[in-house]
């Protein structure tokens, strides 16, 4: 089994095939041996994981998440998440896929208590089509998930789509994997905007992951554009921003691997990914 450290869960516009060739531009333009990395609205941590894979030190990695991605990483990195509170909400759910579905819908119905991180990867994990859940006040929003789909005699898939992605005994594995080689990250559970209250170090690099433009599914949006041009006149890090769009000419297309999926099996065509540097 490999020893890289895997997102935990499947996530819309998540980047994990597309990471390494985001890495590679990321490492390429940093400044110095030391360079902090900061991964702005980081979702599922695709960019920062494979950062540590390619050796860079999670003390080296800044996240930003105003969602509840934001407040798992920050209980990963400060080494506050809490397995035994993990292990009882896996241990929860049913031996039945068929009734898998019914179980989150009533876990994702009573109130979010204190143990926000550990429950978000396994709601995450069973949410249709990987679409985002998001906390609003003390409840959770856009909480839709799986059934368990059994193909017919008529079906193009030919395999069962469970109920959630990763199993749960691969859903633990990586994130117990994450609790130890993510610690040390620092994660901000903020607004992306508060961040242009001060400078960042000169030696930063700056990779930000907005929800795509002219798309609906996300809780928190922001004006890319203005951040853009705020983030320019105030600091001189090397910025990069992925887009379903080319925004400038140094704009890199960016290859997609694996099959085009789809509960049906059938799916036109993949979106395209832009690496645009600012």
């Amino acid at each position: 089994m490999s020893s890289q450290l895997r997102v935990p869960c499947a996530y819309q516009g998540g980047k994990q095939r597309v990471a390494a060739q985001m890495v590679d531009q990321l490492l390429e333009a940093a400044p110095s041996p030391n360079s902090k990395f900061y991964d702005l609205c980081c979702g599922s941590g695709a960019v920062s994981i494979e950062l540590v894979n390619r050796g860079v030190h999670p003390s080296r990695i800044c996240m930003l998440d105003v969602s509840s991605w934001g407040c798992f990483w920050s209980a990963i990195g400060s080494g506050t998440f809490n397995m035994e509170i993990f292990d009882k909400y896996l241990a929860e759910l049913p031996n039945s896929k068929h009734e898998v579905q019914a179980h989150m819908s009533a876990v994702s119905s009573i109130p979010i208590g204190e143990h926000e991180a550990e429950l978000y990867p396994i709601l995450q994990a069973c949410s249709f089509g990987g679409k985002q859940i998001w906390r609003r006040g003390d409840n959770w929003a856009n909480a839709c998930f799986r059934s368990y789909w059994e193909p017919t005699a008529t079906s193009v898939r030919r395999s069962p789509a469970n109920p959630m992605q990763p199993s749960p005994n691969e859903l633990r594995r990586r994130v117990s994997a994450l609790t130890k080689g993510m610690l040390g990250v620092t994660c901000l559970n903020m607004d992306i905007m508060t961040l242009l209250d001060s400078k960042l170090p000169t030696d930063a690099v700056v990779y930000v992951d907005p929800p795509y433009q002219s798309t609906t599914g996300y809780a928190f949006g922001f004006d890319l554009t203005s951040f853009i041009e705020r983030f320019r006149r105030l600091n001189s890090a090397p910025l990069f921003v992925s887009e379903g769009v080319p925004l400038n000419e140094d704009a890199l297309l960016l290859t997609f691997g694996g099959a085009k999926g789809g509960i049906s099996g059938v799916r036109k065509g993949k979106h395209q990914e832009w690496l645009c540097r600012f």
